[in-house]
């Protein structure tokens, strides 16, 4: 038992383990410390130099410091505080060739999926990657869990693939085996017919077409999430799974609202009034007031529909 829980812990330790410092390769977030605002930088390389305002921020920098370490522009104007990206920040950034996955729906396809350590999914329309992360991430620190991503674009899973393995040192590379070409023809030809993913989620204009294929491949009770932009896809989907052993458990928007919160000066007229009235209890001194608002320039809205089926073939014993 003591050797089993050690060995637990030290799988855990490694799947959690933070770099101390920025390497050649690493990106990296620049948090401007008077604004906070925040830019994307990397792969880092030596001689590379980012263009911000008031300056230039060399990579050699940055390369060899600890996140959170505050480094100047060039000519000393402004200062940046350094972070190592967040899954969010890193597919929100990274080169895109199609619209990703946003995280919004992404956590919430994740989350649908009921994924745990050591789970092996299906995943068609690979698209940049950013999704293929999350689901990596999901299964990560578990005995054979494995992400297999499929495209028909060869562009697409090409980018995915560099987006993957330059991710956080490609920690998560090794789980993704990617694959060109249709879906079903591609399952249909390599393996057989036999249950043996935890979870699908298919982001294509038409999964119907696909569905009946890959539904072999999936085990009894478990899910499969349709990523559709229009209801008009969700109604053929429904259309569809009639004839099939699926059942439709929701089907949801996943919307964000975010909020700038944030204090801002004020002047001080109570203070004023107070050294004019020396007789009287001295109220304390409000220096700030709060903004509290959506930022509504940060369209965070309707992406698509996530439709939820669980297949449900009747078991007779």
């Amino acid at each position: 038992m003591r050797v089993i829980i050690k060995r637990s812990f030290q799988s855990i330790t490694r799947s959690i383990r933070h770099y101390s410092t920025f390497e050649v390769g690493d990106f990296c977030m620049l948090r401007k410390v008077r604004s906070d605002k925040k830019m994307f930088i990397g792969p880092l390389e030596h001689e590379g130099k980012r263009d911000v305002q008031r300056g230039i921020i060399t990579h050699d920098a940055i390369i060899g410091k600890k996140p959170r370490t505050v480094i100047k522009t060039h000519n000393d104007a402004a200062a940046y505080m350094v972070h190592f990206p967040t899954l969010e920040d890193y597919v929100l950034n990274v080169p895109r060739e199609c619209t990703p996955i946003y995280p919004k729906d992404a956590s919430a396809i994740v989350q649908m999926l009921d994924l745990e350590p050591g789970h092996r999914v299906l995943e068609a329309g690979t698209g940049n990657g950013s999704l293929t992360l999350y689901l990596a991430k999901a299964i990560a620190g578990g005995e054979g869990g494995q992400v297999d991503t499929f495209d028909i674009r060869e562009s697409h899973s090409n980018l995915a693939r560099k987006n993957v393995n330059r991710y956080s040192r490609g920690k998560y590379s090794s789980m993704v085996r990617f694959h060109l070409g249709s879906v079903g023809e591609e399952l249909r030809s390599k393996n057989k017919e036999e249950e043996i993913y935890d979870g699908m989620v298919l982001d294509m204009p038409e999964p119907h077409e696909e569905i009946p294929r890959i539904l072999p491949f999936l085990k009894n009770d478990r899910f499969l999430v349709c990523y559709l932009p229009n209801m008009t896809q969700v109604l053929k989907l429904a259309e569809t799974i009639l004839d099939l052993p699926f059942m439709m458990e929701s089907c949801i928007e996943a919307e964000w609202k975010e909020w700038e919160v944030r204090a801002t000066q004020i002047r001080n007229k109570i203070k004023q009034d107070q050294e004019e009235k020396e007789d009287e209890k001295p109220v304390a001194p409000m220096n700030a007031a709060w903004i509290c608002r959506p930022k509504n320039f940060d369209v965070k809205g309707h992406t698509a529909f996530l439709v939820k089926l669980r297949k449900s073939v009747t078991v007779i014993t």
